[in-house]
């Protein structure tokens, strides 16, 4: 019994990786390679081999990781800049008013209500993690099956 409680005290001491430290003004996208500079748009990701990939909007980052599946997604509240979110567990606006990097018009919060109230102010959408992401993969084009 005592190996057994020994292993769930060493299980719940990995944790999970931090989120990344983007140095504005000197890091570069991993995707376009301009250099990361505002904070509410920067966003980041571990793939499945721990590489920590850092973007500076959220096209970026959706573009690069494609189809892939990677471990973790960081984003950034856009009304706590300094703070990190989980980016599977955000919410997404997207809206024409919004000026960002690399023209995603995206915005990420905490909580749906946010997100609502950030749509209503800026006139755009609300989007849960699938949806946003699925909004910046390329289209898949039906083939020609003559």
């Amino acid at each position: 019994m005592r190996v057994f409680w020994l292993l769930v005290l060493l299980a719940g001491c990995q944790q999970a990786a931090p989120p990344p430290t983007i140095r504005y003004g000197e890091d570069a996208c991993a995707h376009c390679r301009m250099i990361i500079n505002e904070a509410p748009y920067a966003c980041a990701v571990e793939t499945q081999q721990g590489e920590i990939r850092k973007y500076d909007d959220f096209n970026c980052m959706f573009l690069d990781s494609g189809q892939s599946k990677p471990k973790r997604y960081w984003v950034h509240d856009y009304n706590k800049p300094d703070r990190w979110l989980d980016g599977v567990k955000a919410y997404y606006v997207r809206a024409e008013e919004l000026q960002t990097p690399m023209g995603s018009r995206t915005l990420a919060v905490a909580t749906r209500e946010e997100a609502e109230h950030k749509a209503q102010l800026l006139k755009g959408k609300v989007f849960t993690f699938e949806q946003i992401r699925q909004e910046f993969l390329p289209s898949k084009q039906p083939t020609d099956r003559r």
